[in-house]
Parts: C-alpha cells; sequence; structure tokens
C-alpha cells in the first residue's frame, strides 16, 4: 500500500514509521528542509510516549536534550493573585527541544523504511468523487491508497477538501493563538524561585496569554494572543516583562519566532475515504496551554494500528481511528475548551475576582472539570455570587466543557453519514465563539 503524509509532524512521523516497519510505502512530503524543522524552542511532553514509539530506552536519549518540566503558577490580570499547579513525580512531564525531538522522529521512521521529500510543498489533495487519491505537490502529483495530513493548523489538504467530505475547514476566532516566543540571555543571578514558570491569563488586558519561565541560563517568553500581534505591541509586552523581571536580557538565545497554536477542542470528524488528519491538522491540542505532543503521538498510534487492522482506508474503516482517538484523548482535551472561551470573554476585572475569590482553581486550569463535584461548586457558588455575571460565565464554561467531553466519547460505533453529522451537530451546540 502506498502512503503519503503531508508534513513531517509528530504524529504524522509516529503512523509512517509503524506502517513502514510493517511493509508499506511510506513517503513524508515535507515543505522545510531537513534541518529547518520544528521551531528553536522546548515542548512537554510525557516522555515514555516518546520512548515507546521509539523503540528504545530512556537511557539512550542524549541527557543534554531533555529536562523535567517544573511547577506552573497562573497569575490573575493584575497580578495580585496566583493559582500553583504542581505535579507530583508520577505526573511530572519532560520538556525537550522541539528540532531534536523531531530528528529523533524523522531518523526513526527512516530506519523503518519511510521515504522523505524535503523542500516541497503539498499544494492539495487529489480528489476522485469521494476519496483522496494523492497529493499535488511541486514535484507533480503523487498517488495514494492513504494520505495523513500531518500539514498543520493551515493544511493545504484538509482547507481544499470539498465540502461533502464533512470535515471542518476553517477555525474560528479564539481557535487559535497566534504567538511568539523567544528564550534572552539571564543577566543577573537571583535566589531560586519556588515555581519558576509563570503563566499570565488576559496579560495586559488583552485575550490571550503569556508565560515568563526562569531558567538557569536563560528565560523563557511567550506571548499569546487571539488575533495576529503587531510589533510595537510585542515590545510593549517585552518591556513590560523586563521591568517586573530584571533578569531577562535582550540578547536572544534561542526562538524569537512566530507559530500559530490550535486551542480549541479536536476535530470531531478527521477522516474520510483515504483520508486521516492527525496533529495541528486536526487540532489535537489542549486547549488551556496549546501542547499537543502527547495526543499526537497517541493518535499516530492509533491510526497505524487501524490501517494495519484495515487495509482498505475506506472512511468506515478509518473511523476506528476517529472513535477511538475521541474516546480516549480527545473527549478529555475537549474539558477545557468551554473555561478558555469563558476567560477570554471576560473583561479583565471579572478574572481578577474569580481568581481572588478562588472560583477559578488549580484543578480548573490543569484540565477543567476536575473540580466539578456537587460540593466543589456549591463552594464555588459561595464564593462566587458577589459577582453573579462572572462566576455564572465561568461555570457555565466549566459545564459546557463537561458536556462537550462527555458528547466525544459518545462517537457513533460505526461509521455513517447522518450519526456522524448528528453526533457533530451536538457538539456545535455546546460551542460559543470568542467575542
Amino acid at each position: 500500500m502506498q502512503i503519503l503524509i503531508a508534513g513531517a509532524g509528530h504524529g504524522g512521523l509516529a503512523a509512517g514509521a509503524a506502517l513502514a516497519k510493517a511493509g508499506h510505502r511510506v513517503t513524508v512530503i515535507e515543505q522545510n528542509a531537513r534541518g529547518a524543522l520544528g521551531h528553536d524552542w522546548e515542548d512537554r511532553f510525557t516522555f515514555s510516549l516518546l520512548t515507546n514509539t521509539l523503540g528504545v530506552a530512556e537511557s539512550a536519549l542524549p541527557a543534554d536534550i531533555w529536562r523535567d518540566r517544573g511547577d506552573c503558577t497562573f497569575m490573575s490580570p493584575d497580578l495580585k493573585t496566583h493559582v500553583d499547579i504542581c505535579f507530583d513525580a508520577s505526573h511530572r512531564q519532560r520538556v525537550m527541544w522541539r528540532k531534536p525531538l523531531l530528528r529523533l522522529l524523522v531518523d526513526h521512521a527512516e530506519s523503518c523504511g519511510a521515504q522523505f521529500l524535503f523542500g516541497t510543498q503539498v499544494i492539495a489533495p487529489l480528489i476522485e468523487g469521494m476519496r483522496v487519491t494523492g497529493l499535488r505537490t511541486q514535484a507533480g502529483d503523487l498517488s495514494a491508497d492513504l494520505v495523513i495530513d500531518a500539514a498543520g493548523v493551515f493544511s493545504p489538504v484538509r482547507t481544499k477538501l470539498p465540502a461533502r467530505f464533512g470535515i471542518e475547514k476553517t477555525p474560528r476566532r479564539g481557535d487559535l493563538f497566534y504567538a511568539w516566543r523567544a528564550y534572552f540571555e539571564r543577566i543577573a543571578e537571583i535566589p531560586a524561585a519556588e515555581i519558576p514558570f509563570e503563566v499570565y491569563l488576559r496579560h495586559a488586558g488583552e485575550a490571550g496569554l503569556s508565560w515568563f519561565c526562569t531558567n538557569p541560563d536563560s528565560t523563557d517568553v511567550l506571548i499569546g494572543r487571539i488575533d495576529p500581534l503587531k510589533p510595537d505591541q510585542l515590545e510593549a509586552h517585552l518591556a513590560r516583562f523586563r521591568e517586573t523581571h530584571p533578569w531577562m536580557g535582550t540578547k536572544i538565545v534561542h526562538g524569537g519566532q512566530y507559530g500559530v497554536i490550535p486551542v480549541r477542542r479536536p476535530l470531531t470528524r478527521m477522516v474520510a475515504d483515504g483520508y486521516a488528519a492527525v496533529g495541528d491538522s486536526a487540532f489535537m491540542t489542549t486547549p488551556m496551554n496549546g501542547m499537543g505532543v502527547d495526543l499526537c503521538l497517541h493518535a499516530g498510534r492509533l491510526l497505524a494500528e487501524t490501517v494495519l487492522a484495515h487495509p482498505g482506508c475506506t472512511v468506515a474503516e478509518l473511523w476506528q481511528y476517529n472513535r477511538d482517538f475521541h474516546r480516549l484523548y480527545g473527549g478529555e482535551t475537549a474539558k477545557n475548551e468551554g473555561l478558555k472561551n469563558a476567560l477570554l470573554r471576560m473583561d479583565a476585572e471579572d478574572v481578577d475576582f474569580l481568581f481572588a475569590a478562588r472560583v477559578v482553581e488549580s484543578a480548573d486550569l490543569a484540565g477543567a472539570g476536575g473540580s466539578m463535584t456537587l460540593s466543589a461548586l456549591m463552594g464555588k457558588a459561595q464564593r462566587g455570587m458577589r459577582r453573579p455575571p462572572a462566576f455564572g460565565a465561568v461555570v457555565d464554561g466549566l459545564l459546557r466543557g463537561a458536556c462537550t467531553a462527555a458528547l466525544y466519547k459518545t462517537a457513533p460505533q460505526t461509521f455513517s453519514p447522518e450519526a456522524v453529522d448528528a453526533w457533530s451537530r451536538r457538539i456545535a451546540l455546546q460551542d460559543r465563539t470568542v467575542g
């Protein structure tokens, strides 16, 4: 079977390696050069997922490309209240530079037999009737029995599928963060912070978030907003951080790049005849923070298992991947989309109140739904009713997230257009765009 993978994303590489190892002909088409893959910054994930994907022991990975993640604290817009999220050893993820991470996945896929076309742009899908039959690329038209779409948020494959395929193509305002991230030199020594990773909601009153992390040799700064950042806006935020964190220098030692990060629930429908989306192409991240490596590696494994069991790659066969991903992972990530949207719609003063009154707690920010028991809600009500509109909005967001998560886990057992459309519509009723 011929398999084309659009883009060298984490999930596509994981699926491609497994499928190539099983004897299928796999070709990855990537617009960037081999040495230009990935942003020059770090990402966090569960280390065992990577080592299992690569089939190696943890000790086989160089120690200089990863570290244990620290705890984090969420700051209210007025900076007067913080909510700490601390992890025990069994739930503490690792942090790794993206370029070495992608290099490991590319090398592994090649060792399994996958071929790569670097520096080659994917232009559009090739379609016959209701089936994706290949890709139009700069190198010409390429035929395939299956196209795996790992080409990112604005994938030229997903966005050019006909409406009759029933796959959502265009994100809404608030579904994406337009982010800029850089590591600046650290120009002064300071006492070790108990929690060096600070996340700022509604930073400077704007819809989005920022973070500041003090590392031993640098300061990691991210500015993310739901609309594209303007240069003067970015410079103002960096200046503000230098005022509050005087050990932040001006020299960039890593990063200094823009990125577009999905911060929404994953696509309800991710498959068609001869087509499956994975990673950012399917919006596989956690809505509150945009992290998605874990989800991508899980999805790559599930997709490969489905294809190996059902080599016809019809939509009915690929639905197993779609269904299982949502039941196992997609529903859980959908939990905090409602809270994220609610917080982004609010005035900064309302967010300040919710933090100060402990209506928004660590269990909500780490993955909304953790504090949704009756007793927890009663406690929120007692503390939050001094400002009913803000309290009502955040509880509405939490409940919407919980309902959406539950609906994701009820994905139809078998594929039919009518059943899948009805299920997708029920989920859409839980959504609200960010104003």
